[in-house]
């Protein structure tokens, strides 16, 4: 007998992924919130089959997770998070990077210019290139076909590409990058060749955000040819048995290539984590109780909000409009909505919440910056009066504005609820609660 999609069942079913190389957080997955939801992203983007949908219900066989990153780069809600490294130690090696790059550069400069005053002034063609501000990421295969190249632009190792993602490449180009570059081997007969349409994905997100914000940087995706056995030397050896070590993004401080490492903030994971896996996890995690207001709580992704953190330090868009997978613009056809307001009970991020005006009356307030376009409010709407596009205005991301929507009091059905909803303003008191 098929098992039953209840919420318990839902959440079950995502945290046999948790393990070394993800953290899940089942309670933010639109799947688990609203059993209608049609968000599939991380089955269709998982590079090992992992994650999967058969007759429109996810499944899970965690034995087959290689902990890349993928499903968690493409999950709207960040309800799959990657470990090993986390984003904040990803970052911190792109930093890494990044200086040296930059102090290599510049004192190669200086010895040229030195040289220079007495040969005709020559400039160092790296500075003027911009590669002392340029960060390099490869993955497992571009170590392996080509560790010379990959060692020499100080490559930072990761499982696959794919878990690459927009508000890391924004916060490095914020912080001083010129370039980005993404070396992968060839993605033929690769275990993870699914995840490079998450690479193309991300790229053509970056270059949309490049191109809004009128930024001159470059975010490049390329493929290196493979070296002879003996070009890599002393280093390349290393390299080598990196790549052929178990498949996680995390590396080996004996790579010839920028290894991420393991930060004591990643050791302090909650004890459910540290010590019992997933058993002891799941048992301190409850379906979410409804709050106050009658809806689930919300949770926005930290990516989004680094991303708009970056994008602000960028400084202003140069184009009013901003097309991308990352954020959603929400409207309601009023003419058909019956108020009911579904659509801010479930909404994850809270991009969609009910208000109550001066006047007593109230309806439902958009967020964009907040949206992640997940779908949800979408595809559990009774009437299909609600409509998510990826078209946003840069406006509202950039200065935080939002939209309202004014609704009718419901025409309820003479019942409990529409005597409660009657009473609780009159005797002056929220904390009248439903009694089931």
């Amino acid at each position: 007998m098929d098992e039953v999609m209840t919420v318990d069942v839902a959440m079950d079913r995502l945290e046999r992924l948790e393990g070394y190389g993800l953290a899940v957080h089942p309670e933010r997955c639109v799947r688990v919130r609203n059993r209608h939801a049609s968000c599939a992203r991380c089955a269709e983007a998982c590079t090992s089959g992992a994650l999967s949908l058969r007759d429109g219900a996810l499944t899970v066989d965690e034995a087959l997770c290689v902990g890349c990153g993928t499903c968690a780069t493409v999950c709207p809600t960040c309800a799959i998070e990657a470990r090993h490294p986390v984003d904040g130690e990803l970052l911190a090696a792109a930093h890494r990077a990044l200086r040296a790059g930059s102090k290599a550069v510049q004192d190669k400069d200086a010895s040229r210019r030195a040289d220079g005053e007495a040969g005709g002034g020559q400039v160092c063609e790296a500075a003027a290139a911009g590669k002392g501000h340029e960060v390099v990421f490869a993955c497992h295969r571009a170590l392996e076909q080509a560790p010379a190249a990959c060692a020499e632009a100080g490559a930072i190792e990761l499982a696959c590409l794919s878990r690459m993602e927009e508000s890391l490449a924004m916060r490095l180009f914020a912080d001083g990058a010129q370039r980005i570059r993404l070396l992968h081997g060839a993605c033929e007969g690769c275990p993870r060749e699914n995840g490079f349409t998450s690479v193309q994905l991300v790229r053509d997100t970056v270059d949309s955000l490049l191109e809004t914000w009128g930024l001159n940087c470059e975010y490049d995706v390329q493929q290196v040819d493979s070296e002879a056995k003996g070009d890599a030397g002393a280093s390349g050896s290393s390299l080598r048995d990196c790549a052929e070590a178990p498949a996680v993004p995390a590396t080996s401080a004996a790579c010839g290539a920028t290894s991420v490492e393991q930060s004591a903030a990643d050791t302090a994971e909650p004890a459910a984590r540290a010590t019992g896996g997933v058993h002891a996890a799941s048992a301190l995690r409850k379906p979410a109780h409804v709050q106050a207001d009658g809806t689930l709580p919300h949770f926005v992704p930290l990516r989004r909000h680094a991303l708009l953190d970056a994008l602000a330090d960028l400084g202003s868009p140069v184009r009013p409009d901003l097309d991308t997978r990352l954020w959603g613009h929400v409207s309601i056809d009023m003419s058909a909505c019956r108020s009911c307001k579904m659509c801010a009970v479930f909404c994850p991020t809270g991009a969609l919440q009910k208000y109550v005006g001066e006047d007593g009356h109230g309806g439902v307030e958009h967020y964009p910056a907040e949206c992640v376009h997940c779908g949800l409010c979408q595809d559990i709407c009774p009437v299909q009066a609600i409509t998510s596009s990826t078209a946003v205005p840069t406006s509202m991301l950039a200065d935080g504005k939002t939209e309202r929507y004014p609704m009718p009091d419901p025409a309820w059905t003479t019942g409990p609820d529409q005597i409660l909803r009657k009473m609780t303003p009159q005797i002056h008191s929220r904390e009248v609660q439903h009694s089931y």
